[in-house]
């Protein structure tokens, strides 16, 4: 690619302001050079004149109060997939616990309170796994 097409299409970017310091200097020093170019810019320069002076259009309220509900859902879904990851790992702790409980007292003489303890840890592991995975939360089904 020549220097002229280069500079060809920083031209508008340069007219609306938008160059650094390096890139400017170049199409000012092409400009001074190429009439064509100059012709261009002052032509993008003009539009965008005439842009700048267009009134900025403001969002309707519907729109706004639309957007705001999103956002404030978003945040709410992301909020309750972090609430259910962190019971997930409180509840496999805790299952984990309550286990080992359960089937050391299976081993060591098998009671009813130790079966219990061993189903009721599996029971809460399967409520914990459905609960954390709920799509609600973000989980595996959306």
């Amino acid at each position: 690619m020549t220097e002229h097409e280069s500079v060809r299409q920083l031209l508008a970017l340069s007219a609306a302001g938008l160059l650094d310091a390096g890139e400017e200097r170049l199409v000012r020093e092409h400009v001074g050079q190429c009439a064509q170019c100059a012709a261009n810019l002052d032509d993008y320069l003009a539009l965008s004149a005439g842009l700048s002076e267009l009134p900025a259009p403001h969002p309707s309220a519907d729109l706004v109060s639309r957007t705001a509900m999103l956002l404030a859902a978003e945040a709410d879904r992301r909020q309750g997939a972090v609430f259910a990851a962190v019971a997930s790992i409180f509840a496999l702790v805790f299952v984990l616990l309550l286990a080992a409980y359960g089937f050391a007292a299976i081993e060591s003489r098998p009671t009813i309170g130790g079966v219990v303890s061993a189903f009721a840890a599996l029971a809460i592991a399967g409520c914990g796994l459905l609960y954390a995975w709920r799509p609600a939360a973000g989980g595996i089904v959306d």
